[in-house]
């Protein structure tokens, strides 16, 4: 099952050989002549959902020009339930929040966790239970096994996230038992954290779990996800702006399609766990 009823067009200039500039864009009317245009969104017709411009599988993913994925089917068909065609403005990971409540888009949604500093600048709904995970060498060479044996190895991170917070929070409290910390390199976006590992500038990356797993199968028989050290208890969000008219619209087209289970269905087609799928409910 697949929605690709999304008019993608560029128009953001994006660093990088492979990278895309999206921005809104119209695309064709919904099957309801009126209910799509009655909703608040920043343009009549259109759900426009800010993403980031380094996507991965199987997430989202740029595949010959057309923005693929679970996330991308997902809002599709959130887009199809409120007869709104969707489309997507891809920019840089730490300025995706900034984006959304500055009002540049209606929706976020591009693999960020639910946390409670991020519900209390938006309107936040939970979709799909993940965890962190390390992308390392491999046959764990460093025997990593628990969150002590972190203390004092190299870890890349992508700036602004959660992941990154998570890392130094782990180090804080070896180093308050008297251990030496994670030495952490941050970078703007995800393939210079896979990057900084394959050169051999640190012995680790963090990522979500269904990010690492892809990432370290890309690269091959050398590297490995390693999931075991952190609980897979954190969940990927959706987010409007705070006290977003549009915020009960959503609630209402993702709850309906968990329920008929839909968004499982998208799962199952993009080989992820649908026991993954979460109820959804407003976060603030």
């Amino acid at each position: 099952m697949r929605f690709h009823s999304t008019r993608i067009c560029t128009g953001i200039a994006i660093v990088g050989a492979a990278a895309l500039g999206l921005t809104a864009c119209g695309g064709t009317a919904p099957d309801d002549d009126t209910a799509g245009d009655a909703l608040p969104v920043n343009n009549a017709g259109s759900l426009t959902v800010c993403i980031s411009k380094n996507a991965y599988e199987p997430m989202y993913w740029n595949e010959g020009g057309t923005l693929t994925g679970f996330d991308v089917d997902a809002i599709e068909a959130i887009g199809e339930h409120l007869g709104l065609d969707v489309s997507f403005s891809e920019m840089a990971f730490d300025g995706l929040l900034p984006a959304l409540t500055s009002g540049r888009c209606d929706v976020l949604r591009s693999g960020l966790y639910v946390n409670e500093e991020r519900a209390s600048q938006t309107d936040a709904i939970p979709y799909l239970q993940t965890g962190p995970a390390l992308i390392i060498p491999a046959g764990n060479p460093l025997g990593l096994e628990s969150t002590e044996d972190l203390s004092g190895i190299s870890i890349a991170v992508q700036a602004a996230s959660a992941n990154e917070q998570i890392l130094r929070d782990i180090s804080d409290e070896l180093e308050a038992e008297g251990l030496p910390g994670i030495e952490l390199s941050v970078y703007p976006e995800l393939p210079e954290t896979i990057a900084a590992l394959t050169n051999g500038r640190v012995d680790a990356t963090m990522e979500t779990d269904v990010a690492a797993g892809q990432a370290a199968a890309t690269l091959g028989d050398d590297y490995e996800m390693l999931g075991t050290i952190f609980p897979a208890e954190t969940e990927f969000g959706m987010f409007m702006p705070r006290d977003s008219e549009l915020t009960p619209h959503v609630l209402d087209a993702t709850e309906t399609l968990t329920g008929d289970g839909t968004f499982a269905e998208i799962a199952e087609l993009y080989e992820l766990d649908p026991q993954r799928i979460v109820e959804p409910e407003l976060v603030r």
